[in-house]
């Protein structure tokens, strides 16, 4: 069984999906020799790298490292569960999912999520009509913000004129009370009534990157000081505001349709993305009022390396912008910093300056460290020499962390300059600075043992070896007439699945891999799925012999100890004899192979 589905299933629905078909519906393949090739979509890159093998089904980047087969594409693509693209490419192949599925809680997870997902639908067009409707205070704010029709489609910005309407509606396409709940669209009042959370409010969907309604952000038009201006959803089994990215879906759109989104553009809110989408600038985010996270910045570098920080220019906006940077690097990315004039936020900005006025602002953006040298310099008065030396200190303690010299001495003139002091100075304060770190860093890289060395190397003989056996080179072959062993759970697996296919006449293709072993959770296979041959250059076949011999020696101490471990645990006298005996003659091996 792979993961409660039956194998014969898995392999048919692989096999009628095949994976070039199926992932040109994502990305731009282009065949090169016996691949497809395609820039990567689960890191960015300019230069293709994610290769695709049609007649093994299965993909590997050289980039990033990320392997698999059409099943897991589409769960790391479309971020569904096993289950869900197994049903997916089912029924794309006209396939029946077979009952008896062992994960109950799973199908019941996947049911209760599609109802979720249907009542949230529900309601984005029931808001959206109500809208239309109206001719009052929603149109009024919609003719304020210069929505324009256009706009009022693309983000399908709706109204919610009362507190039952909704309710009424859903209950009339079958939804019932207990799904609005968990679709958080509706709560329960002291006196046991339902009402929508979201009655009175102008309200913004919220899609994931394929385009699902999973909540909704709604602003309120009462001016009530007790009534928050702005409700988010609450979190619900679709929607998680830590990990949701506001307009991530048009994002991805653009990924698709242009191959390469030069930046994006992360501002605080939903108002101030429709602006700027509205001004040309489409390739604008938010993350839903919550503080930028690891996760956010490893989502937004699937579809590109640079960020442009464009939050809101008030002092909360501005500490929010600081925390962001040294997250946004942590994830990869490239960051830069628009700081908007007046202190405005993005929409009041581009209303009283206009698009592009905004653009040469975005173009003109500092990267995250001179902003932050800036950021320092407005907190001291750098006429006072004790608060230079604050200034200068905190300077110095930044550049420290940064990876490069040439990185350093670009921010070094800028401190310079602003502090007024000799670079010479500023330099030699900051190498003794870190000369200490530097020295523990040199010690641990020394302190590696000549056994850790030599591990290595018998590490990348086994992967080597076993790559070549699992992709089936014909030089490979010779190795089924050995008796190897290896201390690494996968690999003997990996191996002992090979050579039974081998001596049993069975043919397997990589993908089906993926299906015997736990690939996402145990990179060994995907290293050796994934194996780089190029790196070997044109001598395999040699380096191969070589690695085997090696690999034999390490099989004869993998043997014996596990003979050991028998001898041990072995309670009868004969079985003992026997083991001894083969230990004997193991050691007889193992000295006579060190002489050589």
């Amino acid at each position: 069984m792979s993961r409660g589905f039956p194998d014969e299933f898995i392999e048919q629905v692989k096999s009628q999906n095949n994976i070039v078909t199926v992932l040109s519906k994502y990305l731009r393949l282009d065949r090169k020799g016996k691949n497809y090739w395609a820039c990567c979509p689960f890191h960015n890159e300019k230069t293709p790298s994610f290769a695709v093998n049609e007649s093994e089904g299965y993909y590997h980047c050289f980039g990033c490292g990320e392997t698999g087969d059409v099943i897991k594409f589409l769960e790391k693509y479309d971020g569904l569960s096993f289950y869900e693209a197994v049903k997916k490419l089912a029924e794309n192949a006209g396939l029946t999912v077979p009952e008896g599925y062992d994960s109950q809680k799973e199908i019941e997870a996947l049911r209760e999520k599609e109802k979720v997902l249907k009542a949230l639908n529900f309601a984005k067009n029931y808001y959206e009509e109500c809208l239309k409707k109206d001719k009052d205070k929603a149109s009024n704010y919609v003719l304020k913000r210069e929505f324009t029709p256009e706009i009022i489609k693309y983000f399908a910005i709706g109204y919610s004129p009362d507190w039952q309407g909704l309710i009424v509606n859903l209950k009339g396409q079958g939804v019932s009370l207990q799904t609005m709940k968990q679709a958080g669209l509706i709560e329960e009042n002291s006196k046991g009534n339902f009402y929508d959370v979201f009655a009175t409010r102008i309200t913004f969907p919220i899609f994931n990157s394929l385009g699902d309604t999973i909540g909704f952000t709604a602003r309120s038009l009462e001016k009530n000081p007790e009534f928050a201006k702005y409700r988010n959803s609450t979190q619900t089994i679709v929607f998680d505001k830590s990990k949701t990215i506001y307009n991530l879906h048009t994002i991805r759109e653009l990924k698709k349709s242009q191959s390469n989104i030069d930046y994006i553009i992360i501002c605080e809110g939903t108002i101030d993305v429709i602006a700027m989408f509205k001004a040309g600038f489409k390739n604008t985010v938010a993350c839903m009022g919550t503080a930028i996270t690891l996760f956010h910045a490893r989502e937004l570098k699937k579809y590109s390396d640079k960020v442009v920080l464009c939050l809101d220019g008030d002092g909360a906006g501005q500490r929010a912008m600081y925390k962001a940077i040294d997250i946004l690097n942590d994830g990869g990315l490239e960051v830069r910093v628009a700081v908007l004039k007046d202190k405005l936020d993005p929409d009041e900005y581009l209303k009283k300056y206009g698009g592009e006025s905004l653009k040469e602002t975005i173009d003109n953006a500092c990267d995250g460290v001179e902003y932050k040298i800036n950021s320092l310099e407005g907190q001291y008065n750098l006429n006072d020499n004790f608060e230079k030396n604050k200034f200068v200190n905190q300077v110095l303690e930044l550049l420290s962390h940064l990876k490069t010299n040439a990185e350093k001495e670009i921010y070094l003139k800028l401190l310079a300059k602003k502090a007024n002091m000799s670079i010479d100075i500023l330099r030699r304060d900051l190498d003794s600075g870190v000369s200490k770190e530097s020295e523990s860093d040199n010690n641990s890289e020394q302190q590696t043992s000549p056994l850790d060395v030599r591990l290595q190397g018998i590490v990348k003989a086994v992967r080597f070896v076993l790559a070549s056996i699992i992709h089936k080179e014909e030089y490979s072959f010779v190795a089924f007439s050995k008796n190897l062993y290896f201390k690494n759970k996968t690999y003997q697996k990996l191996y002992d699945f090979a050579k039974n296919c081998y001596e049993n006449n069975k043919t397997y293709t990589i993908s089906s891999l993926f299906d015997y072993f736990d690939c996402e959770n145990n990179k060994d296979v995907e290293e050796i799925i994934g194996f780089n041959f190029n790196e070997i250059g044109d001598k395999k076949e040699e380096y191969f012999k070589e690695c085997l011999r090696r690999l034999e020696e390490e099989s004869l101490k993998v043997y014996q100890e596990n003979l050991l471990e028998q001898f041990k645990t072995e309670r009868d006298l004969d079985a003992r004899r026997q083991i001894a005996m083969k230990l004997s003659q193991i050691a007889k091996e193992i000295k006579n192979g060190d002489r050589k």
